[in-house]
């Protein structure tokens, strides 16, 4: 694992710690990284180094950071590449090159996002090839950009269009829709960030037919936490789509009414960094309850 890598780990590991606490136990991930760096943990050598007990004086609990310890610790990826950490001075003396090849569009907000956003200012330039940043292409792309062309919102890499990016968007960047919360992505194995639950093993159908009594016939309402539990259960159960065809029935037919046509809403969330959520569905924007 990179250096990259291993932070990005540390993140996801305090994101679900933090998601099972009450808000005076959760751990601000900044300033752990902040502590972190000030301690030296600025490479993936350094990282190997860190113990438990320098990961505690970070701010991290005990046994999250014998965890954390052990992450740090896994030996690279073995192809040679040793990554550092990257300062806000540093980025700001790299090339857009360099810039490129540090880029992680799953990681942004760190110095290298932050000045490739700056010389972009905040328009398209990224084009990905295999679902890898391709490097020559988007400095050409950002070069223009600082040279005060406009921004492309496609380009034509090896004679095929190619749509381009801006900081923080992925050709893959997709989440699940929340069906009882529309607008809203589900987390990590489908859970929910109202409730706690999974939707994990739910069939696409019910979901759907949650969504559409939800958001277009307004038979589901949702109000409270319980209401959003019942709607649960009932996408649980063992007869869960004949339960819900019968409790709302008018979402039952437009339901078959959009399958004819196939106009059924996808349940999928574009995601992009500064900006909100967009949901890809035929029935237009979405609201957040």
């Amino acid at each position: 694992m990179s250096y990259d890598s291993k932070i990005q780990s540390a993140r996801k590991v305090i994101e679900q710690h933090n998601f099972n606490v009450e808000e005076s136990h959760k751990v601000d991930f900044d300033k752990f990284l902040e502590n972190l760096r000030n301690l030296g943990g600025t490479s993936e050598e350094t990282l190997k180094a860190v113990s438990w007990e320098d990961l505690q004086d970070c701010g991290i609990p005990k046994i999250m950071a014998r965890s954390l310890s052990h992450i740090f610790r896994q030996a690279s990826s073995g192809n040679g590449e040793k990554t550092v950490y990257v300062s806000n001075r540093k980025a700001s003396t790299m090339t857009p090159t360099e810039l490129l090849e540090r880029y992680n569009p799953r990681d942004v907000k760190n110095a290298v996002g932050g000045r490739l956003e700056q010389l972009s200012d905040g328009k398209r330039f990224i084009v990905f090839t295999d679902g890898k940043v391709n490097v020559e292409e988007s400095k050409k792309l950002l070069e223009d950009l600082m040279d005060g062309h406009d921004e492309l919102a496609t380009a034509f890499v090896d004679g095929l269009p190619t749509s381009v990016y801006k900081v923080g968007e992925r050709p893959d960047s997709y989440a699940d829709e929340n069906p009882i919360y529309p607008g809203r992505a589900l987390r990590a194995s489908m859970t929910c960030d109202q409730t706690g639950r999974s939707w994990d093993g739910v069939s696409l159908p019910v979901r759907q037919l949650l969504y559409l009594a939800r958001k277009e016939t307004k038979e589901l309402n949702i109000s409270s936490l319980d209401d959003a539990h019942n709607a649960i259960d009932k996408a649980m159960a063992d007869n869960a789509e004949t339960i819900i065809r019968q409790r709302y029935k008018k979402a039952s037919l437009l339901y078959d009414e959009c399958s004819q046509i196939s106009q059924l809403p996808t349940l999928k969330i574009k995601m992009g960094s500064g900006s909100k959520s967009k949901s890809n569905n035929p029935f237009g924007a979405n609201r957040t309850f």
